[in-house]
């Protein structure tokens, strides 16, 4: 955030003089916040006498005054209270204001004491306490009648109860809208939660290149190109903050208070990519586990902020819809080829299911692939490893966000063998449909699923002995248990009773956690505090 949106000032001082109000050494500059919709500003404070044993703190004492450069008054004050005034003006006040004060009367003063300091002469050494500056005190700023700076308060002038009562708080939101992919639902999860907490939005589209389809017109409406509040989120991986000002244009982040919204799945964030902390104030991400990962190596403050979890639940059956057995306990696990196949451990899947015994014998394998024409040799090795597990359905149509609830709804448990994640939101939307899942007991999904709510699934973890993508060997992360996995299958298919109430614990616990009337009342305490600063 520009320098000129944080409240605060330079030049003025407390002592032990008075100990309610402030002096003035020359200028005081104080830094204002954008006031929109207050008509006046009052400074108020008092003049003290002159001490009758200190000829140094005698003599005339006058403000000169200005907002903006613009100069409200100047005059001589007499010993007693003041109080001067300033009409705001109208229009655009985006930027906040500077409210300057410079003590007149003192240049003579000031000399003698500047004297006195870089000469050590006696006779000039009482003027170096400046007693005639600290007869004028600043008391207080208000705005229409209310405090903005109490000076009485030393340790916290600022009245950050103004700021939580009176600023218009918002946040520019920039991410793919449009794009099938999760990093895509996660600005949309944003937007929702923001809009719960009766927070300003402006929603912008992320300009970058995305190689996702780009088919989710849920905000298209409300996409714009500027962004007028103070403080912007980034929805991206963290190499992608290079390339904001190219394609936004440099004022796009200039004067804001940036935030990323990064997700990492791993206990160790990359060395690679700390530099990119350095075009953001601070860090949100979605989970514990990510932002503990994350904030043990970049230098800006990070925070834990999940995903709010809510949309309209189906209404009806979709089996027939995508081609599914009516008569089949149904395990879903989506797959988007174009992510690292390693990490979401598809394979783990099919060897639960193929251990479980299951395969046409009352249950089906249900695997949505996303982007399987982009990757016809994995797409032809997955179709390969599913030969033997007879009933299992395999998707490779584009779908709508819509219709991914749907397929959700259609089936009966979840399933996701992962080796780490950074939140896990298809479980989580998984969850929220009333859903048992069948989980990895590791990384960001253990925050929320348990043995009340969910089949956590044991596993060990491992060091990775190669790079897979950007997760570097000699890196840490789980390897599930498939015999624990196969074992929850087949209670969930002997046991309805177990499956509805765990998954009637999973909805309650979604519900109740990230909804997003409690996400965003996260981010309106965070931007209050923002704005106190």
């Amino acid at each position: 955030m520009s320098s000129r949106l944080r409240p605060k000032f330079i030049g003025l001082f407390h002592d032990d003089v008075v100990t309610d109000s402030y002096w003035i050494r020359e200028t005081g500059k104080l830094a204002l916040p954008p006031l929109t919709g207050v008509k006046q500003l009052a400074i108020t404070g008092e003049v003290l006498p002159p001490a009758p044993d200190d000829p140094t703190s005698a003599g005339d004492l006058g403000l000169r005054a200005q907002l903006d450069g613009r100069e409200f008054a100047a005059s001589t004050l007499l010993p007693g209270p003041f109080r001067l005034t300033v009409e705001l003006p109208a229009g655009d006040q985006s930027n906040g204001h500077i409210l300057s004060l410079q003590l007149t009367g003192v240049t003579g003063s000031n000399l003698l004491a500047w004297l006195g300091r870089v000469t050590g002469l006696g006779p000039l050494q009482s003027w170096r306490r400046q007693a005639r500056n600290r007869r004028l005190r600043i008391a207080r700023i208000e705005a229409d009648g209310e405090v903005l700076f109490d000076f009485a308060n030393r340790a916290a002038p600022w009245n950050s109860a103004f700021a939580r009562r009176f600023l218009q708080l918002g946040l520019n939101l920039t991410g793919w809208f449009r794009a099938d992919l999760g990093i895509g639902e996660s600005v949309r999860c944003m937007a929702r939660a923001a809009e719960a907490a009766d927070l300003g939005t402006a929603l912008v589209d992320l300009r970058l290149p995305c190689k996702n389809s780009l088919s989710d017109d849920s905000f298209a409406a409300r996409l714009q190109t500027d962004n007028p509040y103070p403080v912007n989120v980034f929805h991206l991986d963290p190499p992608g903050m290079r390339d904001v000002d190219h394609h936004h244009g440099a004022g796009y982040r200039r004067g804001k208070y940036n935030v990323g919204y990064w997700a990492w799945e791993l206990p160790e964030f990359p060395d690679a990519w700390i530099h990119f902390a350095d075009y953001c104030d601070e860090i949100w991400a979605p989970s514990r586990f990510a932002a503990e990962a994350i904030a043990q190596k970049v230098p800006v403050p990070v925070l834990t902020m999940p995903h709010a979890i809510s949309f309209a639940r189906p209404a009806g059956d979709f089996r027939a819809k995508f081609g599914l057995p009516a008569d089949r306990f149904l395990f879903l696990f989506l797959y988007d080829l174009n992510s690292y196949s390693e990490r979401k451990n598809p394979a783990a899947v099919l060897e639960a299911f193929r251990r479980s015994g299951l395969a046409g014998r009352g249950a089906a394998l249900v695997i949505k692939g996303h982007n399987t024409a982009g990757n016809p040799a994995d797409f032809a090795r997955l179709q390969a490893a599913v030969a033997d597990l007879p009933g299992t359905v395999l998707l490779t149509q584009t779908l709508s966000r819509r219709e991914i609830y749907e397929l959700e709804s259609a089936c009966d448990c979840f399933v996701s063998l992962h080796r780490a994640e950074g939140f896990g939101l298809a479980l989580a939307e998984c969850m929220y449909l009333g859903k048992p899942v069948i989980s990895t007991d590791w990384s960001a999904t253990a925050e929320f699923i348990n043995a009340t709510n969910g089949c956590p699934v044991r596993c060990d973890l491992v060091t990775l002995d190669r790079n897979h993508g950007p997760y570097a060997k000699g890196q840490t992360w789980a390897e599930p248990d498939t015999g624990h996995a196969a074992e929850w299958m087949n209670r969930l298919v002997a046991d309805p009773v177990l499956a509805a109430s765990l998954g009637a614990a999973a909805q309650a616990a979604i519900e109740r956690d990230f909804s997003p009337a409690a996400i965003g009342a996260r981010y309106r305490r965070r931007l209050e505090a923002i704005a106190g600063w």
